[in-house]
This record gives C-alpha cells, sequence and structure tokens, in this order.
C-alpha cells in the first residue's frame, strides 16, 4: 500500500459520480476513467483511507505523471474543496486613473500572451513570483483596488475572458488571501474562472459562478 500525492500540475473534482481532471501544464480538462476513476471515488468516500495499491488502481495516472508516490511537490490526493461563494463584494465607482490604466494595459498584453503558449503553468508563474511580496489587505483597500480595476478596464481595448481578467487583477489587487478560483461544468462541459477571498466573490457574478464546481483554488 503506498501513499499518493498529486502532482503539482494535477486537480480534479467530481461532478455527480464523475472524476474530472485538469493539467495545468496543457491547459486541458478531461474525464479519468476507468479504473483510475473508481479508486479515486473510493478514496472520496473514505472506503480505502489514504492509501491505494500502486500495481493496480491508479497505474494510468501514475504512469501519466498526474499522481505520483513521492510528496516533494505534491498534495495529498484529495479534490478540490468545493464550497461555494457565500457573497459578493461589492466595489466603490471610481473615476479611471492614468497610471492605472497603462499598468494594466501591460500586464494584459502579457498575460494574453502567455495564455496564448497553452500552458496554464506558464500563465499562473508570474503569481506564484509576486505572491511571496503580498500581504494580507484590510476589505476597505482590497475594495478601493477592485473600484480601480473596475474603473479602468473598459478603456483597454482588449476582449475580456475570465482567465485573463482574473490573472490580471490578482495581480493588481496584491492580496495574499485571494484565491483564483477554476471551475468546471459537464452537461454541457465549460469551464470557467474568477477570484474569492474568504467565500465572498470579488470579480462575477454569485448566480453563474454557483454553476460551475470548483476544480482548483490556486493561492501560491
Amino acid at each position: 500500500m503506498d501513499m499518493l500525492y498529486a502532482a503539482p500540475h494535477f486537480h480534479y473534482c467530481v461532478i455527480d459520480g464523475r472524476i474530472v481532471g485538469l493539467d495545468l501544464r496543457a491547459a486541458r480538462y478531461f474525464f479519468v476513467r476507468g479504473a483510475s476513476a473508481d479508486a479515486m471515488l473510493q478514496l472520496e468516500a473514505g472506503d480505502a483511507g489514504s492509501h491505494v495499491p500502486e500495481s493496480e488502481a491508479l497505474k494510468d495516472l501514475l504512469k501519466l505523471g498526474y499522481v505520483t508516490l513521492e510528496p516533494s511537490g505534491g498534495r495529498p490526493l484529495r479534490r478540490c474543496r468545493a464550497e461555494p461563494a457565500t457573497s459578493r463584494v461589492e466595489w466603490p465607482r471610481l473615476r479611471s486613473r492614468g497610471l492605472d490604466t497603462l499598468l494594466l494595459c501591460w500586464r494584459l498584453a502579457i498575460t494574453r500572451l502567455r495564455i496564448a503558449t497553452g500552458s496554464l503553468s506558464h500563465v499562473l508563474r508570474p503569481i506564484e513570483k509576486r505572491a511571496s511580496h503580498m500581504e494580507i489587505c484590510d476589505i476597505r483597500t482590497l475594495k478601493e483596488r477592485l473600484g480601480r480595476f473596475m474603473a479602468s478596464r473598459p478603456s483597454i481595448p482588449l476582449p475580456r475572458s475570465c482567465l485573463l481578467d482574473s490573472a490580471v487583477l490578482y495581480l493588481f489587487l496584491g492580496d495574499a488571501s485571494v484565491d483564483l478560483v477554476f471551475g468546471v461544468t459537464v452537461t454541457p462541459f465549460a469551464a470557467h474562472c474568477w477570484l474569492e477571498r474568504d467565500g465572498h466573490l470579488l470579480n462575477d457574478e454569485l448566480d453563474y459562478v454557483r454553476r460551475f464546481t470548483p476544480i482548483m483554488r490556486f493561492r501560491p
């Protein structure tokens, strides 16, 4: 019996008895099937404790490098925490600032180029580097920065997307307590991402976000 860990680039959730995986390196969502899916559902149900036979149940995921026997760089093999946001943070209506607009224009352009590589790991790398310099903001500062972003974003002629805007807003907020959340639905299949802080939604609508099951909560 071997202790199993999720590789840093592998995350998953459970929707209606199905395992949905996320590969950050390839920005790919997929269904885990067969014996691997059965074993993971057993783990989630607590039927197998925290151990699974390496040679049988998860050999496909072990071979692909999504699951590992080494704790270094990995997490215990568990689904993403799925508690939905309970409320939405309201931000002040502010006037745009020239310096904010210039900063956001540059960050949006750079992040858009990173997204074009097709790797979520590449997109998240600047956030990981910046996180070590972030502090926890008081709620007033958080709302003020959120208002500044929302005031300046409409003047920048780059198409909006949930990943682009959420990643750049994360950097703009500079708050170590914010989560970048990725979620999925399966009927039909769709993916989405947004920002939360302590269960409070920052940049989306509650009714829309609650359609998605979180597959990864990213906080470096």
